[in-house]
């Protein structure tokens, strides 16, 4: 790496040196094998300028010269890809918060196979502008290629406000795929296998569709999951999504038949047979099920598959299936009211849902405590305490020994400002279930609330004997040792513990608070 790395060109306007205009002189004095470089690309300079100024109008950056990171693109196109690496390396000593310049560089190291420094680049890029849809479109590709599917569905659903409409996403895939060359090396594939980006294109494009899906965005989500099909018209996942947002959410049943017969075939040739059986469900009749008790478990294993994905709607569509085909399921329900309580995490508030899913659960089995568990925390959630406290009364007599129980009525108590009784229902949380992070940290909380200093600090001691890189725990450690019991030392060694953890998780609103806290210490001394 050494070997190509450029010499820094100084700021004309904030160091004295040259203009970055006159790059190709220093990279002579400086590098001649990178100056070869830019003089082999010279002849085809003709049709890069438009590639150049797409990425500028996509990735907007006041630069001050921007010819250094439009040699950097143009390297980029053409696949020279470790000078292209030191070319945005030098950009990044002059401009450091260049966003563009990291962004690149997630994408040649993808290119060069790189998984690892490709998803830190990307990763690098949102945090200097984290208001951009493109950076989580690659990044949520990242994540997918590695199999980490979770954190690839987390990325494209970040896209979905700044996004409003697919042709974005769309635009970008094809650019990158097209005219930045991703295909070129892409992830390492079979070479035979000349299908390999479509496929890749294909899936990205499903899974940007599913979370528009997950917003109710259905029109949008049609458009993303046609692209799929049209790109890669053997993908029997894009036409099984496409005959399910049909018959589910546009009410075209004609044309969800299509879909669904279609991906029902591609799904036999591949010799998934259960996932041919469950779109075969979709579009026939349930009379001419005869095993319907096995297709409901079919239909709520499908279910726990997605909602472990956090494919929230989906998981409530397939547990729907489920109980229409058992229609008193239990556990169909259960998890659909789960599901529906997850679905808070992107905003959507389906806890009304959730609150008649968990009651339907104790009427069809009043002794079965996680749903009054559920359906307690549920009420908090939506402030309504007196309801929460009724149900989990009742729940303290179905099962005396559930920590749950006592753990959502010592939050109940805590939120009236009933704090001795929200302590004394933790510690009964406690004792049942001494190791969990969670009791034991509102426990702690609530000591505090009490003014039970000395006991909340031991609370909170044993939070992170549980969890040593629990960050709230050190946090709430340091602050009671600054304002409650003052040890100084103590309160310092928690709060710098608790900003290193918080800069890992990326909580840079808590990382400033801290620091803020910090430098008091610093003033003092």
């Amino acid at each position: 790496m050494g070997k190509n790395k450029t010499k820094i060109i100084k700021n004309p306007e904030t160091e004295t040196g040259v203009p970055l205009s006159t790059v190709g002189d220093e990279l002579k004095n400086s590098n001649p094998e990178l100056a070869e470089h830019f003089e082999a690309i010279k002849n085809i300079e003709l049709s890069v300028p438009r590639l150049v100024q797409v990425i500028e109008d996509l990735l907007p950056y006041p630069w001050e010269d921007s010819a250094l990171f439009e040699g950097g693109i143009k390297l980029t196109a053409q696949g020279f890809y470790n000078e292209a690496i030191a070319v945005f390396l030098d950009v990044l000593q002059i401009s450091p918060n260049a966003y563009p310049a990291y962004h690149l560089l997630g994408h040649i190291y993808m290119a060069l196979g790189n998984r690892k420094q490709e998803v830190e680049n990307y990763r690098k890029a949102a945090r200097l502008k984290p208001n951009y849809p493109q950076i989580y479109i690659d990044l949520g590709t990242a994540y997918w290629m590695q199999g980490k599917e979770k954190k690839s569905y987390a990325a494209f659903k970040k896209i979905v406000p700044m996004a409003p409409d697919f042709a974005i996403a769309d635009y970008w895939l094809t650019f990158i795929f097209d005219r930045l060359g991703r295909n070129r090396d892409v992830y390492e594939m079979n070479k035979k296998d000349l299908e390999a980006p479509k496929k890749i294109f294909a899936n990205i494009c499903a899974l940007i569709g599913q979370a528009y899906l997950e917003f109710g965005y259905h029109t949008v989500a049609r458009q993303a999951f046609k692209r799929a099909v049209r790109v890669w018209p053997e993908f029997a996942e894009g036409h099984y999504l496409m005959g399910y947002l049909h018959i589910k959410k546009l009410r075209n049943p004609k044309r969800a038949v299509k879909f669904l017969e279609t991906a029902e075939q591609l799904y036999i040739r591949q010799n998934d047979f259960q996932r041919a059986s469950l779109v075969h469900q979709l579009y026939r009749p349930k009379d001419e099920v005869q095993e319907k008790n096995k297709a409901a478990e079919e239909w709520l294993k499908e279910g726990l598959r997605l909602q472990n994905l956090t494919w929230y709607q989906a998981a409530v569509d397939a547990y729907q299936m489920a109980r229409g085909f058992k229609p008193d399921f239990l556990d169909a329900y259960y998890n659909m009211g789960v599901a529906y309580g997850c679905m808070e995490e992107n905003g959507i508030d389906a806890l009304h849902k959730a609150v008649w899913v968990f009651k339907k659960s104790i009427d069809l089995n009043p002794q079965f405590i996680h749903a009054y568990t559920a359906l307690g925390a549920s009420y908090i959630k939506q402030n309504e305490i007196e309801e929460a406290i009724t149900v989990l009364n009742r729940a303290e007599e179905v099962c005396p020994k559930d920590s749950n129980v006592y753990f959502y009525l010592g939050i109940a108590s805590r939120i009236k400002g009933n704090f001795k009784e929200a302590v004394e229902y933790l510690k009964k949380a406690v004792v049942l279930k001494p190791d969990s992070v969670q009791v034991q940290f509102y426990l702690g909380l609530s000591l505090a609330d009490a003014e039970l200093y000395d006991d909340a600090c031991m609370a909170f001691r044993e939070v992170i004997r549980i969890k040593p890189n629990f960050a709230d725990g050190h946090m709430m450690l340091g602050n009671l040792y600054r304002e409650n019991i003052p040890e100084p030392e103590k309160a310092i060694y928690h709060l710098k513990r608790a900003e290193k953890l918080f800069v890992k998780m990326e909580d840079f609103q808590r990382v400033g608070y801290i620091r803020q806290l910090l430098s008091r210490y610093e003033i003092r001394s």
